[in-house]
């Protein structure tokens, strides 16, 4: 029997975990000044290891996943609210990205923090909230026990008129339209197209619409503009943007085309929330929302909002039925923003005000107000529609103000970087979340008076809604399935709704027990250049591994850490000659096979090696 001590380095000082040769913690190799025998059939088993266990982070698909919240805190006694009677809907948020799938991932404190906080970033999708989060490590007076981490949530208010760029609404009614329908420059959009059949309505995608003390503000029949005062139908709206066209369709692939009876309009584009002139010249307001009436019982159309019944409208709207624009003063629209809650108005030039025709005003004559701005909606960006007669055929909407979020990476057509619904559409499996939040909760059919209350602002300016964190599978946030990251992050609750502290619109959660570094992924020892036969189902391959390391024992988890196996596990190398060795080919990895790279400083492998007991017999 023959015992061989392997080390990839002399001393266990101090050592950069940097050392990517030959010599580094995780995969080193000894070579021999003369050539040692291995007799026929022989065995190899590990006597006893040694290794360094850096403090860092490590995390894979066993600890990656929780979900973020923004809505009302769900009542744990099953009493109002419960989910169905929110507008949110859980946010996955995994903190390993799709290009590391498989893989187990290595970070220290500082950079687990940085991704912790670029994922709950990426998986914001309220306006206001994104960018906003920041995550730090936690540490003790002196700055040296770590102690977790401290998750910091804000939201942004209004940072002034943000008027779309020049040239920056696309087409917004379908993909196949022939370009130069409309142009836009200097916030003036002119149809262009002298084809009546052309539908001219455009969207801007660039920044998204803030939802805290917004204002969007076009003139449309004044300076730059002539739409109104030529007396062709118009259109002024926000909406979700669409990706994913619906039979070549810019709207959501459960949306229907029905309209009201005789809402009579012919310029097409969809809008979440809009107010408009048709044809006949009657001031129009619509949305689209949940109808249960169509076809599957699971779409959403175009609803008529009856103003003239609104109970906060001005009395320049009230009435029976639709107003007549011939002849009026009015000259600018404006959509405000509180929350959930939009505002629509016309300026009256005349009275040199601003006139209410739509606002939310309580929870009686639903058909009234408008849609709570849901998650699905979050993000709603300015569109423009103008349409034209026998007379006039290239007029005119301008864009006073517009309050945008000042986003730097926004881009509603690459996952996470847009709303919920936009990156929803972008991956498997599509928006059906999104179809569930907006036909089944108890707000969404806009003919049924459902008692929801729609969230406005709080004293501080920002949305009147609540940052919460499922850690774990939870049944009163769901669906949550595979939330497993509870302990990773330092908590002993798997839903996080009561904040350390709340000052203003900043809201911080703090680990309140020290996060475990030990991994749930054990360690194995691999002698790489021998012929032993070992199979890995776990990966379906053979591997080199002769033993495993569990990363943990009684008294420790990081650190230096002692391995010497109770019984020794002796494996064939498949020798049926005497083998010469002048080298030994050491690494520890993890059960994917993947370099264990939370090793430092001196790692030492202790091997017998003897010839076979069967082999005389």
């Amino acid at each position: 029997m023959s015992l061989v001590v392997c080390s990839n380095k002399e001393q266990d000082g101090s050592s950069l975990r940097q050392d990517q040769s030959i010599y580094s913690a995780w995969s080193f190799r000894n070579s021999l000044p003369s050539t040692m025998k291995l007799p026929p059939h022989s065995q190899v088993a590990l006597q006893s290891c040694k290794v360094n266990v850096d403090g860092r982070v490590v995390f894979s698909r066993n600890n990656h996943r929780f979900y973020q919240w923004f809505g009302e805190i769900l009542d744990r006694d099953g009493t109002p609210p419960q989910i169905k009677d929110t507008t949110s809907y859980p946010a996955i948020t995994t903190m390993t990205l799709d290009e590391e799938s498989g893989q187990v991932i290595e970070k220290s404190l500082d950079d687990f923090a940085e991704r912790l906080q670029a994922v709950l970033r990426s998986s914001s999708y309220h306006p206001n909230m994104k960018d906003k989060a920041q995550v730090e490590v936690l540490r003790n007076a002196s700055g040296l026990d770590f102690l977790g981490y401290k998750i910091e949530f804000d939201q942004s208010t209004p940072a002034g008129n943000s008027i779309p760029t020049d040239n920056g609404f696309e087409n917004w009614f379908r993909v196949d339209q022939d370009d130069g329908i409309f142009s836009y420059a200097g916030g003036v959009f002119k149809r262009e197209t002298t084809k009546d059949a052309d539908r001219c309505a455009g969207i801007a995608r660039a920044k998204p619409f803030s939802l805290n003390n917004g204002s969007f503000i076009v003139n449309i029949s004044g300076a730059g503009a002539n739409a109104n005062a030529s007396g062709v139908e118009w259109h002024v709206g926000l909406s979700r943007y669409i990706n994913n066209p619906s039979d070549g369709y810019r709207v959501p692939d459960y949306n229907e085309w029905i309209d009201d009876d005789d809402i009579d309009t012919n310029e097409d584009g969809f809008m979440d929330f809009a107010i408009a002139r048709n044809w006949r010249g009657q001031l129009v307001v619509y949305h689209n929302a949940f109808d249960p009436d169509t076809a599957d019982g699971k779409s959403i159309r175009r609803h008529e909002i009856e103003y003239w019944n609104n109970a906060s409208a001005h009395p320049n709207f009230a009435g029976s039925d639709r107003i007549n624009l011939d002849g009026e003063p009015f000259t600018k629209v404006g959509f405000f923003s509180e929350g959930e809650r939009l505002k629509v108005s016309l300026y009256n030039s005349s009275d040199a005000q601003w006139q209410d025709v739509v606002q939310y005003t309580g929870t009686a004559n639903a058909n009234t107000y408008f849609k709570p701005v849901n998650q699905a909606c979050w993000c709603l960006h300015p569109v423009l529609c103008v349409g034209s007669d026998d007379t006039d055929k290239h007029c005119t909407l301008k864009i006073e103000e517009f309050t945008a979020v000042p986003l730097l990476d926004y881009d509603p057509t690459t996952p996470n970087k847009g709303g919920w619904f936009e990156t929803l559409e972008l991956l498997t499996p599509g928006t059906y979340r999104c179809q569930e939040l907006e036909t089944t909760r108890i707000w969404s059919d806009p003919n049924v008076d459902g008692g929801y209350v729609q969230k406005g602002l709080n004293a501080s300016g920002g949305t009147n809604l609540k940052h919460v964190l499922i850690l774990e599978q939870s049944s009163l946030y769901a669906p949550t399935y595979g939330a497993n990251a509870r302990q990773i992050m330092g908590f002993s609750n798997s839903i996080l709704d009561s904040p350390n502290s709340i000052t203003g619109n900043r809201v911080i959660y703090q680990s309140d027990i020290v996060p475990n570094l030990t991994s749930s992924m054990a360690m194995f020892v691999r002698l790489n250049n021998f012929g032993q036969s070992v199979y890995n189902a776990h990966t379906g391959n053979r591997s080199k591994i002769i033993a495993h390391l569990p990363r943990f024992d009684n008294t420790q988890s990081t650190g230096r850490l002692y391995f010497e196996p109770n019984n020794l596990i002796w494996i064939d190398l498949q020798n049926p000659s005497e083998m010469s060795i002048n080298e030994f080919d050491i690494s520890f990895s993890y059960v994917n096979e993947q370099y264990a790279t939370v090793l430092t400083g001196q790692s030492i492998v202790c091997l017998y090696f003897r010839q076979s007991p069967d082999f005389n017999r």
